[in-house]
């Protein structure tokens, strides 16, 4: 009982330790995402292509697309449907409560999101803006979300992002060691080269 106190205390201290590494420089700030930066977040988001980022969202707007194609074939109405429906869920319904954005003299420069469920949290969509990248922005942000998470943590990037997230404390693991449902939703498969990691 003595040991797994103090390797608790150990743990919960190098955390602590490491959630201070990186500071904000000035004039930037962490904040919870409001409405009105739904529209900032989606602009970020379609610059994700410029490095490698974080998939899941993408994965969804891929197979959208070709579903959309799909149906564009056999009908054009049930295509414009489609769209109408897809553009009033992005603009009334999709909800961006779970975005954390990094503000720069009222300018939105970053965005991630993080989603808090009861038993496990999940990183997705890290993106800075090119011209504010090489300032520890995405650690700053990588370590906030850690502190607002409830471990254990999760979130899929491409190989050559393995070694920023191993710096917090991420580790690779195997696809069939997610979660039930997990694969899908991080977009992680045999095939893929998204490889899942785990905080925690």
């Amino acid at each position: 009982m003595l040991f797994q106190l103090l390797y608790l205390y150990s743990c919960r201290t190098v955390r602590t330790k490491m959630q201070n590494r990186f500071y904000l420089p000035p004039n930037f700030f962490i904040r919870r995402a409001r409405s009105r930066d739904k529209w900032k977040i989606k602009q970020l988001l379609l610059t994700w292509h410029e490095v490698s980022n974080i998939l899941p969202i993408n994965v969804f707007t891929l197979s959208l697309i070709l579903l959309c194609f799909f149906f564009l074939w056999f009908n054009a109405i049930i295509f414009a449907i489609i769209i109408a429906l897809y553009l009033l869920y992005e603009v009334r319904l999709k909800d961006y409560s779970d975005f954390w954005v990094i503000d720069y003299n009222g300018a939105t420069i970053g965005c991630a999101e993080l989603r808090v469920y009861k038993k496990y949290s999940l990183i997705f969509n890290l993106c800075i803006k090119k011209e504010f990248r090489h300032q520890k922005l995405a650690s700053c942000m990588i370590e906030h979300l850690i502190s607002e998470a409830k471990e254990p943590i999760y979130l899929s990037c491409f190989k050559e992002l393995i070694p920023f997230y191993t710096r917090f404390g991420f580790i690779v693991i195997h696809p069939d060691a997610l979660p039930d449902g997990l694969q899908l939703v991080l977009g992680t498969t045999q095939s893929s080269p998204i490889v899942p990691m785990m905080l925690g």
